[in-house]
């Protein structure tokens, strides 16, 4: 039986618990528990759903989350994250998650700044939240009994098999598109010959690694592609979509620096594969079309540019931060903010039309590399070397893709001839192998999903 008493202790509890929280940590505090009707708060749906919100939490937040601690009483399954993070933005992230998560609604968010103020929709323009079922106001309904608690628990059990089906398809297809992303990896690397980067015949112009180094970093990135697909294929902003698939590239670089025992072999390509991931899993869940791929990776880097900010002050700098500091060069971040263009009008009808010629992969993917070194700022080729050379292999590839690249008797003994000298001159095109390995990856989910 149902023990009004105890359900308002556990209310005050609950409360105390709260204000000891931000006092003791300082910080904002996150409440999630169950917007479910009736006596049992504990229903099996209300505890899921509310498992099932806290994991996007974590997901979106887990660096700024300092503490979670969960309770389970009559109010239901409630979990309370001190965030390490302006109060207002945290809002902001809850209310986008009540609105665009398919169970947002079937939960309550509060957050609760340093001051113990609980922050109200209203203060951030927004109306308050709207009923279940119809389009009036929640309280309004819930105070006149509008709608029943087995009409609310009906449509909140839709609500919870519809995404249960969602969740099932989501992982069928991001299955797929993290084996068409590893396809496209192991492809690339096992083109040959490829100017100077490793192929299963050579090392190329490095010492460092081989064919076998690279095999084990991309299977140890394998799982972390999986992810950032996953959270593409979701109704959050691409923005949320961004911050939450470079948390993931951390992991997967650290991964990969495992696998390899601290070589670099993919860090660029977690992060060019990753936006491309994502945003592929993204266009297939809002049933877009092949060509908003581009638009939606040129929204989701729109601010990338950003992470160039204040570099005068900032110890240990990337390759490309030192780069845009000293040259001005944006790199692959520039290309990302401008939606893979090269790619998308530009080496996928290379790609395409090699193949149509007479399907050979490898005379196909020799002829893309070809035209991505014609037109790529590659970084790699900058920090080993200077802008000199890079200009250099640009004019080298343009001008054997003039005389017909790999498909002329001069144009395949020029390729030969290029893979030796980049060798002995130790250069290495390895930025435009990533775009090579996502050209791949893109061709094969416009042939599967579009």
């Amino acid at each position: 039986m149902f023990d009004l008493n105890k359900f308002l202790e556990d209310r005050e509890t609950r409360a105390e618990k709260q204000y000891s929280l931000i006092e003791q940590f300082n910080t904002p505090l996150l409440s999630l528990r169950p917007n479910y009707p009736g006596e049992n708060k504990n229903d099996f749906i209300a505890v899921d759903i509310v498992d099932i919100i806290s994991k996007e939490i974590i997901s979106i937040l887990s660096d700024k989350i300092i503490y979670k601690e969960i309770i389970q009483s009559l109010e239901g399954k409630t979990y309370l994250f001190n965030i390490d993070i302006d109060s207002s933005e945290l809002k902001k992230i809850a209310m986008e998650i009540e609105e665009s998560h398919p169970l947002g609604r079937c939960v309550d968010i509060d957050i609760f700044n340093e001051e113990s103020k609980l922050l109200s929709r209203t203060d951030f323009g927004f109306s308050k939240r709207k009923c279940f079922i119809c389009d009036e106001l929640a309280f309004v309904c819930g105070r006149s009994f509008t709608h029943s608690h087995e009409e609310i628990k009906l449509n909140i059990r839709n609500r919870y098999e519809n995404y249960i089906k969602i969740k099932n398809k989501q992982e069928q297809y991001c299955d797929l598109l993290a084996d068409f992303a590893l396809k496209g990896i192991i492809l690339e690397v096992s083109s040959s010959p490829s100017f100077g980067l490793v192929s299963p015949l050579t090392q190329g112009s490095h010492s460092d690694m081989n064919f076998f180094t690279f095999l084990n970093s991309s299977f140890a990135i394998k799982p972390f592609l999986k992810e950032m697909s996953l959270v593409g294929y979701s109704s959050l902003s691409i923005d949320t979509i961004f911050k939450k698939i470079r948390i993931i590239g951390i992991s997967a670089e650290e991964n990969m620096f495992s696998a390899t025992k601290g070589i670099n072999t993919h860090k660029g390509m977690i992060f060019l594969m990753g936006i491309s991931l994502a945003s592929v899993s993204k266009a297939i869940y809002e049933n877009l079309p092949f060509n908003a791929i581009a638009d939606i990776i040129s929204e989701m880097c729109k601010d990338i540019l950003k992470d160039f900010e204040a570099l005068e002050n900032k110890e240990n700098l990337t390759h490309g931060e030192k780069l845009y500091l000293n040259y001005g060069i944006t790199g692959i971040r520039g290309e990302v903010k401008e939606g893979l263009k090269n790619i998308f009008t530009g080496s996928l009808n290379i790609l395409e039309n090699s193949l149509k010629k007479d399907s050979d992969i490898n005379k196909a993917m020799i002829q893309t590399l070809l035209f991505l070194m014609s037109v790529l700022d590659d970084s790699t080729i900058l920090h080993r070397h200077d802008f000199k050379t890079l200009e250099k292999v640009k004019n080298d590839a343009k001008n054997i893709l003039d005389i017909g690249g790999v498909y002329s008797e001069n144009g395949l003994k020029a390729v030969n001839d290029l893979e030796k000298e980049y060798i002995k001159k130790r250069i290495s095109p390895g930025g435009s192998a990533d775009s090579l390995a996502v050209t791949l990856f893109l061709k094969e989910c416009r042939d599967n999903f579009f």
